[in-house]
């Protein structure tokens, strides 16, 4: 790959790190290239207009101007917002907040009314594969495409309904929801198959929106609904769906959003698909020591991703490296002090 010399090698890393076989922890870090003019990532929701041209060509410049370091690939998030997944069912995206994102317009009013399905013919799957398409002409071959993230299970039933709907209906009427459930994932599986041909997974494996890569098909989860609900209700309506989503991919990280989620984490642990949990505290947290969380995961047995700022912290948790599936990014102001970085943590960890 152009914009990564040594791609297979590190495409090698993963699957050993996915196995739980990898040595050392891995260590994503991109850093800028010696001698080109620095160049501004795309923008978030690109390409929702349906104008491709100048956004590929910013993706060229911007993988062109940066190294990708040890386990970090060079790719691009193609996205129009966090309901993507949900538009591909029927939905429509309002962008009209002026807030860099997008929401999803509401449109169940009776479950008995509404068949959820995968809708190939609706703009927002052919905007994403002629968006697809666009950056595959120009990038094959120099950078990834992380697919839109599947955001399927109750938050994409939330983005249909409406969360407060949902939230009656799963306590009046739990059959329904479980029947739409169960039409979220077989439509979620059909999407997933449908990635691995516009992205072509047999050639370039995949990746997900934080840069984990797979050989095959990768699943990333999440639901930013469990803050909601207690324990019980995450185990009858949200395990059952993320075990199918596992189902559909080869490898799985669970994206684990805000304090008010922690108490499904046990629950999430028990699942033997489960590969890594990545933690992001939400707002309300953004200063507080989670190492404790990252302790009680490993002791799980799962691993953990997480961005350490300082070299020194970084080496000493090498040292006292937990878990298998432990994955630290970082920052570096060169290539060479990057590599420097990863020298060590080799060494370390012989």
């Amino acid at each position: 790959m152009e914009f990564k010399n040594d791609f297979r090698q590190a495409a090698k890393r993963w699957d050993a790190f996915w196995r739980g076989e990898n040595t050392r922890p891995m260590i994503k870090i991109v850093t800028p290239k010696a001698g080109v003019q620095p160049a501004a990532h795309p923008p978030y929701l690109a390409g929702h207009d349906g104008v491709y041209g100048p956004a590929v060509d910013q993706m060229l410049a911007w993988g062109a101007s940066l190294e990708f370091v040890g386990e970090a690939m060079p790719y691009y998030t193609l996205e129009f917002g966090p309901d993507t997944f949900s538009a591909y069912l029927g939905a429509d995206l309002d962008f009209g907040h002026g807030l860099h994102t997008s929401w999803c317009v509401p449109f169940i009013k009776d479950w008995d009314d509404v068949e959820i399905k995968f809708r190939r013919e609706g703009i927002w799957w052919q905007r994403t594969v002629d968006f697809a398409k666009a950056i595959r002409a120009q990038c094959d071959g120099k950078l990834m495409i992380a697919p839109p993230t599947l955001v399927a299970n109750l938050d994409s039933l939330a983005a249909m309904r409406g969360i407060e709907n949902l939230l009656v209906d799963m306590v009046e009427r739990p059959e329904k929801v479980k029947r739409a459930l169960d039409q979220v994932c077989a439509a979620h599986s059909e999407i997933l198959q449908e990635y691995a041909g516009l992205f072509d997974f047999a050639a370039y494996g995949s990746v997900n929106v934080e840069g984990f890569y797979s050989s095959g098909p990768h699943s990333r989860p999440q639901c930013d609904m469990s803050c909601m609900i207690g324990e019980e209700m995450f185990g009858e309506f949200v395990v059952p769906a993320l075990k199918r989503e596992a189902a559909d991919a080869d490898t799985m990280v669970y994206h684990l959003d805000g304090s008010d989620a922690l108490r499904h984490l046990e629950a999430l642990c028990q699942m033997e698909e489960l590969d890594l949990i990545s933690w992001v505290p939400g707002v309300q947290h953004p200063d507080e020591d989670w190492s404790w969380l990252y302790e009680k995961i490993s002791a799980y047995g799962k691993g953990y991703s997480r961005y350490i700022g300082s070299h020194a912290e970084l080496l000493r948790m090498c040292e006292r490296q937990d878990t298998r599936k432990l994955c630290l990014s970082t920052s570096a102001s060169s290539k060479a002090e990057a590599e420097d970085l990863i020298a060590k943590v080799e060494k370390i960890c012989k």
